[in-house]
Order: structure tokens, then C-alpha cells, then sequence
């Protein structure tokens, strides 16, 4: 009679697949694990490159139409009617009295690594420079003067000439009589700088904040980006040549805010620079790595992954002031 054997894996031939079998599910998780930190941090620089991309948009709409007076961009054609009313604007930047809402010879200013009004305006600020914009926005070629709402602030204008004016009083008739093309524009005061942190004082986190007129007339501080770090302008001078009195309306050097070359009536550019960091900081970043922002180099000097941003913007400024 012939004998059956029965063949099987042994004990020890068990073992050693099973931990041959650890080995190559350890190496699959730690590809998991590796492609799944790479693909968090993609995700994260996407998101900071979309916020960034909208902060930078809105800071360039502004500049854009900063000098947009009505229905001319030249400080000189514009008024105030009714001064006085201007200077009980609630939060107004440097003080009751201040003109700092309708100050028509700055339609476009800028401070380098400093606020213009920090004490009274900018709170928090941290570091970077600091942008003012003031401009008209056109509203509907129907308004007429009852559509107008008491607590705001607007521009009626012709070709030639405007006033700004409160609420839903404008300037007498008489102002315009015989003028064509009279419009009504909403007032716009605008001013972006970074502070050391978000709603929440001291939490250390910093932010693009935008100052605004809202309807109040008030002024308002409001986060328009959480984690901008830095905002820095340099600004594009249209300067004559020897012998020339004015220039040919295209930048020719481009200078910090405070460069003492830099007169605002010759600046028809900017350019414009903003560093966002990450929420978290990330063990594989290099903290003395650097990057650069407005032709300066600079050390990470964390683990916090950071981004730059820039864009050009042609400006409409054509003030006569300093």
C-alpha cells in the first residue's frame, strides 16, 4: 500500500513570509505616508498662491483707479463742499479734523516700512510698507439725487470739474448750471498694511488689513488676507530728460516711497510685492533658505513655508502735488 504525505509550509517558513510580507506593507505606508505630506504641502502652496493672487487683484483695482475724480483724474478740477462735515467722519485717520478720507492731493501715497497713521488707523502694524488709495466710483447714469443715502459720502461731476459732498445734500445747482454729463460717484478711501496679528490681538499671526470708508460715514478696519507678512511697493517715476520739461508717460527708474527722488505728480507705476507665510511650520524646510522680494534677500529663518507674489500696475495719477 502505497503512503499519502502531506505537503504545507512549516512553522518557520510561516514566519519568514510574514515578516517579508511586514517589510512590503511598511515600505508601501511609508510611500503613502510621504506622498500624502508632499501632497498637503502642494495644497497648501496652492491655496496661499490663490489668496495671494486675490489679496495682490484687489490692492491692484485700487491703484488702478486711484485719481479716478469724476469724470477727470486731476486733484486741481476737484472740491469739497461743506469742509466741515468731512472732519466728524467717525475713526477718521489722524484725528477729528484730519482730511485724511477725502485728502484729494494724495490720490495714490505710500510709506516705506512704516504706516502713515499708525497711532490712529493702522493698529498693529508690524512690518512693510503701508498704501493709500482714494478714487470716485461711477454710479448709475439714472441716480438722481434721492437715490443718494444720508450716511455716505459721494462726487457729483461734470466734465471739468466735482465736489465732494455728504449724504443727500449735494452741492446748489447753480454749481453745474449749464454743464453736461453730470454724474454722481461713490467715495472711495482705501489703505492696506500688514499687521502682527489677525481679529484676535496677540495671536501672533499676521495680516493684510485694508482700511476702507463705509457707510457711516465710518471708518473701518477689516483682515483682508490671514498669514501676509510683508507688503512692499516700489513706485515708477516718469522723470524728464535733461532738457525736457515733462517726461514721455512711461517709467523710467522705479524707487521706495520714501526715495527723496520720488515726487507722486511723475508717478505713473508701481509695482507691488506681497509675502505670504503658512499657517504651520514644516520639518523638511530648510530656515536658512531665502528668498527675495523687492530686490532684497531674505532668510526664512523658521520652518514656515513662504511665498512671493508681484504684480506691475500702470497707474492713472496725474496729480500736480509732491
Amino acid at each position: 500500500m502505497q503512503s499519502k504525505h502531506q505537503t504545507g509550509f512549516t512553522l518557520i517558513e510561516l514566519m519568514v513570509s510574514v515578516i517579508i510580507g511586514l517589510f512590503l506593507l511598511a515600505g508601501v505606508f511609508t510611500i503613502y505616508l510621504n506622498s500624502r505630506d508632499s501632497q498637503r504641502v502642494i495644497d497648501e502652496e496652492v491655496r496661499m498662491m490663490d489668496n495671494a493672487r486675490f489679496a495682490l487683484e484687489t490692492i491692484a483695482y485700487d491703484l488702478r483707479h486711484a485719481g479716478a475724480y469724476g469724470h477727470h483724474n486731476h486733484e486741481g478740477q476737484a472740491n469739497i463742499f461743506d469742509e466741515e462735515n468731512f472732519s466728524t467722519v467717525t475713526g477718521q485717520c489722524g484725528g477729528a479734523g484730519s482730511n485724511w478720507v477725502v485728502d484729494l492731493n494724495r490720490p495714490v501715497f505710500a510709506v516705506n516700512d512704516s504706516s502713515d497713521y499708525l497711532a490712529d488707523c493702522m493698529t498693529g502694524w508690524d512690518q512693510g510698507d503701508s498704501i493709500e488709495v482714494r478714487y470716485a466710483v461711477p454710479l448709475p447714469t439714472a441716480t438722481v439725487q434721492a437715490d443718494l443715502i444720508a450716511n455716505n459720502l459721494y462726487l457729483q461731476s461734470v466734465a471739468n470739474y466735482a465736489y465732494l459732498f455728504k449724504g443727500d445734500t449735494p452741492p446748489p445747482a447753480s454749481k453745474f448750471a449749464g454743464k453736461p454729463n453730470l454724474r454722481y460717484f461713490l467715495w472711495q478711501s482705501r489703505a492696506y498694511y500688514i499687521s502682527d496679528h489677525t481679529d484676535q490681538a496677540g495671536d501672533g499671526v499676521p495680516s493684510l488689513r485694508l482700511v476702507s470708508l463705509a457707510p457711516g460715514p465710518i471708518v473701518e478696519n477689516s483682515i483682508l488676507l490671514r498669514g501676509v507678512e510683508d507688503l512692499q511697493i516700489k513706485v515708477g517715476l516718469d522723470t524728464p530728460l535733461v532738457g525736457e520739461t515733462q517726461g514721455d508717460e512711461s517709467a523710467d527708474t522705479y524707487k521706495n516711497p520714501n526715495d527723496a527722488l520720488v515726487k507722486w505728480n511723475q508717478a505713473i507705476a508701481a509695482r507691488v510685492w506681497l509675502v505670504v507665510r503658512s499657517e504651520q511650520q514644516y520639518p523638511d524646510i530648510d530656515p536658512t533658505s531665502t528668498y527675495e522680494v523687492a530686490g532684497v534677500v531674505k532668510t526664512n529663518g523658521d520652518r514656515f513655508k513662504r511665498i512671493v507674489v508681484s504684480t506691475s500696475i500702470r497707474l492713472r495719477n496725474a496729480n500736480t502735488g509732491d
